[in-house]
């Protein structure tokens, strides 16, 4: 049996999976699967950290390496810089970066996600709004949305990694432009604090325009209630990533409801904002776990003849860039972006945050949120110095 740890907490893609080992298991009679899933922000890593401990051990892990660097320094990943079936994915380095610890890849990378504007069309099309492409633009289109009596966005800071996925638009371009590409190193390592990058500070002002006619049930919202009010014409736009577009789309086929993708502006330079692209789905090998071979040919199996299996299950873009005419004109749209090159990756910094980090970042980020649409907003400065307090304290456990 094979165990396959993830969070992957869409419907789609678990579907997807176990479409995708009962194809396996037809090559495969021998093989069978047991799939445990986790909320990654809640109970993934202690969950897994349990069942590693035991003697029943997981044989293949979902997540970024580089964020778990107790499984690598533990022998929990398999060292796959030679495994020749990624080598020959055609992966550029930044993708290769993305699944990698210490120069090495410990992860099979599947597909990529990116995050931005989700809009409905009718709404847009019935209030003459075009796409904008500067801020100044954006920011017009929020105050036309709601003169019209349409809330502009529905918000979702009921889930953990809203606030960084909003700030990451400004701050992973800003960043790489200045050559900062070691900026989360210098945090986790104390060399340098938040407050030293002042794209932080530009990043929560951009957000600002985002948070200025909230729902009242902002806070409230998490992903799942979201993008039921989104289908629904609750709002006009909802901030969320391509991980949700096979749900949407499954959610709202038989109401006829559309919607499309674009990247927000940070200035106001024409098409200033760039998408940002890492690695989604990946997963590592369990070393030690007994069904060793088996497993690592099963993710073999999904990166190549099952690959499109998955992409038009889940819609989401493969990593090779290879597509498919059942995708979605969103999905391909995205794809493309990533082709011409106007995306900035994870993969260009030296490391991402690690989970600790990760988790303070995002705590810190929607208590500002909370304290933006309750009307007691907390400064921009009184919001870094709270995320710095917070890895200060990490910094000093450790």
């Amino acid at each position: 049996m094979i165990t396959v740890f993830h969070y992957m907490g869409q419907s789609v893609k678990q579907d997807s999976l176990v479409k995708l080992e009962e194809a396996y298991m037809e090559a495969h009679p021998e093989i069978t699967f047991e799939n445990v899933f986790y909320n990654q922000g809640t109970d993934y890593f202690p969950q897994l950290s349990t069942a590693l401990a035991s003697g029943e051990q997981p044989d293949i892990i979902m997540g970024n390496p580089a964020m778990y660097p107790d499984l690598i320094e533990n022998g929990y990943a398999m060292d796959l810089s030679d495994n020749e079936v990624i080598r020959n994915m055609g992966l550029d380095q930044y993708d290769l970066n993305d699944v990698s610890a210490d120069g090495k890849v410990y992860a099979v990378p599947i597909d990529f996600k990116t995050s931005g504007i989700f809009y409905n069309k009718k709404i847009f099309e019935e209030q003459g709004i075009e796409v904008p492409k500067t801020r100044t633009q954006f920011k017009e289109v929020i105050q036309k949305l709601h003169d019209a009596g349409i809330d502009p966005f529905i918000d979702v800071y009921g889930e953990g990694s809203t606030g960084d996925l909003e700030t990451r638009s400004t701050i992973w371009p800003r960043a790489i432009a200045a050559g900062d590409l070691d900026i989360f190193d210098q945090w986790m390592s104390g060399k340098a604090g938040v407050a030293d990058y002042p794209y932080v500070e530009e990043a929560l002002s951009v957000w600002d325009d985002r948070m200025l006619y909230p729902r009242t049930d902002a806070m409230a919202n998490n992903q799942d209630k979201a993008l039921e009010l989104f289908i629904a014409g609750e709002g006009a736009m909802i901030f969320t990533g391509n991980w949700n577009i096979g749900e949407i789309e499954a959610r709202g086929k038989d109401q006829g409801f559309e919607f499309d993708f674009f990247v927000p502006p940070i200035d106001d330079t024409e098409n200033s904002g760039k998408m940002g692209v890492l690695v989604d789905q990946c997963f590592m090998v369990n070393p030690n776990a007994d069904a060793l071979d088996e497993s690592l040919g099963f993710l073999e199996y999904w990166v190549t003849d099952g690959a499109l299996t998955w992409s038009e299950g889940t819609l989401m873009p493969l990593i090779t860039g290879e597509s498919s005419d059942k995708l979605l004109p969103v999905v391909q749209t995205i794809a493309e972006v990533k082709k011409s090159g106007n995306y900035v990756s994870q993969g260009a910094f030296t490391k991402p945050m690690n989970t600790e980090f990760t988790n303070a970042w995002r705590k810190a980020l929607i208590s500002y949120a909370e304290s933006v649409v309750t009307g007691k907003p907390m400064t921009h400065e009184e919001c870094i110095a709270n995320i710095q307090s917070m890895f200060d304290d990490i910094i000093a456990t450790n």
